[in-house]
């Protein structure tokens, strides 16, 4: 069963002098696009308030924060790899957002913390719910055995897969 037209017509070479993979790398490409679509491009219903906008970097910083909780600027700008100029900046947005809080530190007011806002752990656990929602939308029209071949499938290119810039061109 076919969901998604291919994506060949966009691509330069047509479907026969293309590898196999490239070729079912694009049909994957067309089904991501289509999850995409239906999963994020999806608007909030009428009982829901709609998340505020964040950029790139204000999400990766507010998933950062979630995963470690309270940290200091330094500490923070280290673990997204930007300088603390960048981490300010970002940390900044979002505490107009009112999704994460600064505060100084009782020990050494030099020392700025920052952590994710009331509001922030209602919005992340509204963006958990979600993400559990979509992923039992995939498994359910699948059998149990079908569940555990995808599963182990999915950690297999997980552990696999390579940034964008090692990936090349491999037949």
């Amino acid at each position: 069963m076919q969901l998604l037209p291919t994506r060949s017509k966009f691509l330069v070479a047509p479907w026969r002098s293309r590898s196999s993979l490239d070729q079912q790398s694009s049909r994957l490409l067309g089904y991501f696009d289509t999850l995409f679509h239906r999963l994020m491009l999806t608007r909030p219903g009428a009982d829901e308030e709609p998340a505020p906008e964040m950029s790139r970097e204000e999400m990766r910083t507010f998933a950062v924060l979630g995963a470690y909780g309270r940290v200091t600027m330094t500490s923070l700008a280290d673990r997204l790899s930007v300088p603390l100029s960048t981490a300010t900046h970002t940390i900044d947005r979002l505490v107009g957002k009112s999704l994460v809080v600064r505060t100084r530190s009782e020990q050494d007011r030099r020392i700025v913390l920052v952590e994710v806002s009331d509001l922030g752990r209602k919005l992340r656990a509204s963006f958990e719910a979600k993400k559990l929602a979509m992923a039992r939308s995939w498994l359910e029209p699948l059998s149990p055995g079908e569940r555990e071949i995808f599963l182990e499938l999915m950690a297999k290119i997980t552990e696999r897969a390579k940034p964008n810039a090692e990936a090349g061109n491999r037949s």
